[in-house]
């Protein structure tokens, strides 16, 4: 997609948590709707996380080459042959011994930078190894949660009319294009089970027919589309639309919506 100075600033925003609550929000509502504004965020993020590293990288070699500079590194071992061409004394014959306190304590200070930087390179890569491993683990939770629920059959509408008093979808569409819509929602089912292409196509579609007219193909497309967020690791979405399903009495997904929010609530396992 082209990319606007701003829509780069806002994504960068995004990424960064810079934006206000109000801003956030419309910007979440705008990537549920644009498939392509999705791929490039992820792209920006990827692109920010490989930077981050770089710069990280670069630091410590920096910090490498100022201790090398600064003579606190130790030195490297010498060879057999070079403490034959140090001068002797001309009184004993002896050759000078260098030492001392100095330069032990320069040594000494040496191991302690080195052992810093160490540490630091090490607590980084374990931040950044642990933050991917725990999304490997979210995403396995996904998968498993996923095929947990979702069912390429839809419920049948309901026999008898709804209760006054229920939300649930009435037994005669309220929807001229009751038909259409049906057709639609088994198009969008069958597209979630492919490529992840077809899923952004099948998450469009979902997202315009639970917007329709209050029915049973409307509420039903409201689960589905839940199932689609968290297909794409869009948890939050997931959650709060399950969350929305799960207190509307009398939706034909209540049941569900209820039980998939008690295990988006447990803990990832960690991939061994």
């Amino acid at each position: 997609m082209a990319l606007s100075e701003e829509l780069l600033e806002q994504i960068g925003a995004y990424l960064s948590d810079r934006m206000t609550t109000g801003e956030k929000d419309r910007f979440d509502a705008r990537l549920q709707q644009d498939a392509s504004l999705r791929d490039e965020v992820a792209i920006q993020r990827e692109i920010k996380e490989g930077l981050l590293f770089i710069a990280q990288k670069e630091r410590f070699k920096a910090m490498h080459g100022d201790l090398d500079a600064r003579g606190l590194l130790p030195n490297p071992p010498e060879s057999p042959t070079s403490s034959a061409d140090r001068p002797q004394s001309a009184e004993t014959g002896l050759r000078p011994t260098l030492t001392p306190k100095r330069t032990l304590f320069r040594e000494q200070w040496a191991y302690f930078a080195m052992a810093a930087v160490l540490v630091l390179v090490l607590g980084f890569g374990w931040v950044i190894y642990r933050n991917q491993e725990s999304r490997q683990a979210q995403l396995a939770q996904n998968a498993r949660t996923f095929d947990a629920f979702f069912s390429p059959d839809l419920k049948p509408l309901p026999v008898l009319p709804p209760d006054p008093d229920r939300v649930a979808a009435p037994q005669t569409g309220a929807s001229v294009n009751a038909g259409s819509d049906s057709i639609r929602l088994r198009t969008a089912i069958l597209l979630l089970q492919r490529s992840e292409t077809q899923v952004a196509v099948a998450i469009d579609t979902l997202q315009v027919l639970a917007r329709t007219v209050p029915g049973h193909w409307s509420a039903s497309a409201q689960w589905y589309l839940v199932l689609a967020y968290l297909k794409t690791n869009q948890r939050q979405q997931a959650r709060q639309l399950a969350t929305q399903l799960a207190g509307l009495n009398g939706h034909p997904f209540q049941q569900e919506a209820e039980q998939l929010l008690s295990e988006l609530s447990k803990t990832p396992s960690q991939p061994r």
